[in-house]
């Protein structure tokens, strides 16, 4: 079925076709010797290009034997046809331009003749267009496909990128930790110590009760110095599983149950904005368009995907198409290797499956 689809194989019948038509000619006048010879050198030159792809100008020299062998056989004339079609599929129709004066020096011109000759150009124009068509369809169809590994390609190295950045910010704030308890903690610890030291040499007097408030203002400075530091290390707003704890919580239209598995800190961050919205997505959704009174929230992560559920039992007509909403959602899924499923058969259920394998791979 493949082969029916390629011009080179019409193109191929019509060699086939205009050599038997040939050979019927020769057997209808007594099969003299030099229609024979002609229909066998035009044969070898078929047989040639189905073999090997011949240059095009090889088309001038099926025109040469056709007018060659002209004078001691008219039946030759029709075997014009052949050089005609090859020409003009090859693209090259200035190798047809003999060809009529051929025709007419000869005096052969009849009506059946010109007819037949047209026929011929047509089809060889037919398939040059359907060839230039084919051409066109399958380069397009590579581009798209070079387009689609370039975009998976690109979404790879977001997603290291993204990894690598994480991992950056992680180490930098590390440094910036340890870079203020070295700097100033470690500082007052250490004079702290030593003043302490120094008032066991001398516990009365004036000079101790100076030792005494100086390791007091340092303690009472370290003490500040790193409180300050835990509470920069606290997130201020809510981040990964608080935010959709938060979500469920603070949905009002309906009870939530919410219910979670597995390790939370082993899903990435940019993982976490994407299952956020799917859920605020579905719960808007349950508030506009569902009569449902209860609603089921599963998180569970394993070690290779994260999985988000959320199910009601309202009722949900079937021929309901999803909204913009949710196709950005789907879309946005795939970028990121998983997938988003909408099942509307037994109330209104929505999951997000996504993989984890990437992050710890690029780690």
């Amino acid at each position: 079925m493949a082969k029916l689809a390629r011009p080179s194989f019409y193109m191929g019948l019509w060699r086939i076709g205009g050599l038997f038509f040939l050979t019927v000619l020769w057997f209808i006048e007594n099969g003299t010797k030099v229609p024979f010879v002609l229909v066998m050198l035009l044969a070898i030159m078929a047989a040639l290009r189905w073999r090997i792809r011949l240059p095009s100008w090889t088309v001038l020299i099926d025109l040469c034997f056709c007018l060659l062998f002209s004078p001691f056989w008219v039946g030759s004339l029709y075997g014009l046809a052949l050089p005609l079609v090859e020409s003009l599929w090859r693209g090259r129709p200035y190798y047809c331009v003999p060809i009529p004066f051929i025709v007419f020096a000869s005096g052969a011109a009849t009506v059946h003749f010109v007819v037949f000759l047209l026929s011929a150009a047509l089809f060889g124009t037919v398939l040059r267009h359907w060839q230039q068509q084919r051409t066109s369809f399958w380069r397009e169809i590579d581009q798209e496909r070079k387009a689609r590994y370039e975009l998976e390609r690109l979404k790879i190295d977001l997603l290291q990128a993204n990894s690598e950045t994480a991992q950056m910010a992680e180490l930098t704030e590390r440094n910036r930790i340890a870079r203020d308890l070295h700097d100033h903690l470690g500082h007052d610890l250490t004079g702290a110590l030593l003043a302490l030291q120094a008032y066991e040499q001398c516990q009365h007097g004036e000079q101790a009760e100076k030792m005494f408030a100086q390791v007091k203002k340092r303690l009472t400075r370290s003490t500040k110095r790193l409180r300050d530091t835990v509470h920069d290390m606290t997130p201020v707003a809510l981040i990964g599983e608080q935010t959709i704890e938060s979500i469920t919580e603070n949905f009002t239209y309906c009870p939530v149950s919410y219910q979670k598995s597995g390790n939370m800190d082993s899903v990435p961050v940019y993982l976490w904005s994407l299952l956020i919205p799917c859920l605020k997505e579905a719960l808007t959704n349950v508030a506009r368009h569902s009569d449902a009174t209860k609603v089921t929230v599963h998180l569970d992560v394993t070690e290779t995907i994260v999985r988000l559920s959320i199910q009601d039992n309202g009722t949900c007509s079937a021929q309901s198409t999803d909204g913009s909403g949710l196709r950005n959602l789907k879309i946005r899924a795939r970028a990121a290797g998983g997938s988003l499923s909408v099942n509307r058969s037994s109330g209104y259920s929505i999951v997000c499956v996504l993989p984890i394998q990437e992050r710890k791979d690029a780690r």
